[in-house]
């Protein structure tokens, strides 16, 4: 079956579980939230959705620069929302468009592949470590402010779960930052393992070599080029704020609903977390019932139907979006799903 196959029912299937989600919520009650919700609710969560990807595109900027890369900034801010389209449309929310976001950005600028994913690679670091970090804040916000609920008789479950994965996250972190700064290639050593195994060894050795290349290259710029590293952190940093106050801005500029710090922090805690084990396109069906779950778990000040139309507006600027990548990617004679394709085998060409 192809990737577009495989897309297109995903999609579908994800269309049914949105229907079945205002069903369950009520069509009536859904709809006149949506017209409650007003536009500058609406506009904010387009707003912080590009906001995102405009700090994603800034911090790839600053490193490219440093490594000695020309290649624009717009080049790079459309590249980024290729990759979100990607990262949209595959049940990956971090990872499926990236290949889409090196061949557009590559081809574009006629910078070699894989110069450009040495670049990218580090990205992911960065972004990674970023994001642990803004991960321990609002989990540490979460449990201050919330312990009476997610640490009492019923739910404790949940509030240890968190502190696990927090923990994990915070241990992958430091492994992260000692491969960057120690040259250790753990995605080369993972690619040489599953050639051993027998299968295609072939292709794997020579997916080796590439990975240990751009690995290095990450590595060399993380320690010779410290003055982009830090500043691109904080751009990510910036990233990952924008997801925290969204649905803070959507239920105050919605309703005039104020969320605190603890439950912007549950939100953004659960959600990312969520995020992690999604099986549909933007996580449809598991994102959605745990954010109404969360919400009826710590008792906030909005209803099942506004969570929903919030919801719903997520999805309408994710789908805004994937239809722009696709655009841009076809302009560029890349199609969206052959290129997010290359994520699950063939590698990259080796443009020079």
């Amino acid at each position: 079956m192809t990737l577009t196959r495989k897309a297109a029912i995903g999609v579908a299937t994800a269309v049914v579980l949105l229907g079945l989600l205002v069903f369950l919520v009520g069509a009536r009650s859904t709809v006149q939230a949506l017209w409650q919700t007003g536009w500058p609710a609406f506009a904010t969560v387009g707003a912080t959705l590009f906001g995102l990807m405009a700090c994603q595109a800034a911090a790839w900027s600053r490193l490219e620069r440093e490594a000695g890369d020309r290649i624009g900034y717009w080049t790079l801010l459309a590249s980024t929302i290729v990759a979100m389209a990607g990262n949209v449309v595959l049940p990956s929310a971090h990872l499926g468009g990236e290949p889409a976001k090196i061949l557009y950005a590559g081809k574009r600028a006629g910078v070699a592949y894989t110069r450009v994913a040495g670049i990218v690679l580090l990205c992911k670091y960065l972004e990674a470590m970023s994001f642990v970090a803004f991960l321990a804040f609002a989990a540490a916000a979460t449990l201050g402010g919330l312990r009476g609920v997610l640490l009492g008789p019923r739910h404790w479950p949940f509030g240890v779960g968190i502190i696990i994965m927090t923990a994990l996250a915070i241990v992958m972190c430091g492994i992260m930052w000692l491969a960057l700064a120690r040259r250790w290639t753990p995605l080369a050593a993972l690619v040489g393992a599953c050639g051993r195994l027998g299968i295609g060894r072939a292709f794997f050795m020579s997916l080796r070599q590439r990975s240990v290349r751009m690995e290095l290259g990450a590595s060399r710029v993380f320690r010779e080029e410290r003055r982009a590293v830090a500043p691109a952190f904080v751009w990510y940093v910036f990233t990952h704020a924008a997801l925290f106050v969204r649905p803070g801005l959507f239920f105050w500029f919605g309703w005039g609903t104020r969320l605190n710090l603890a439950e912007l922090s549950l939100l953004f805690v659960a959600g990312q977390l969520m995020l992690m084990v999604q099986f549909m396109p933007s996580g449809i069906g598991t994102l959605d019932g745990g954010t109404i779950s969360v919400v009826a778990l710590a008792g906030m000040a909005v209803t099942v139907p506004q969570v929903t139309a919030f919801l719903l507006c997520v999805r309408f600027w994710d789908a805004l979006v994937v239809l722009l990548g696709m655009a841009l990617a076809g302009r560029m004679g890349i199609g969206l799903f052959r290129a997010v394709g290359q994520s699950s085998g063939a590698p990259l060409p080796a443009k020079r």
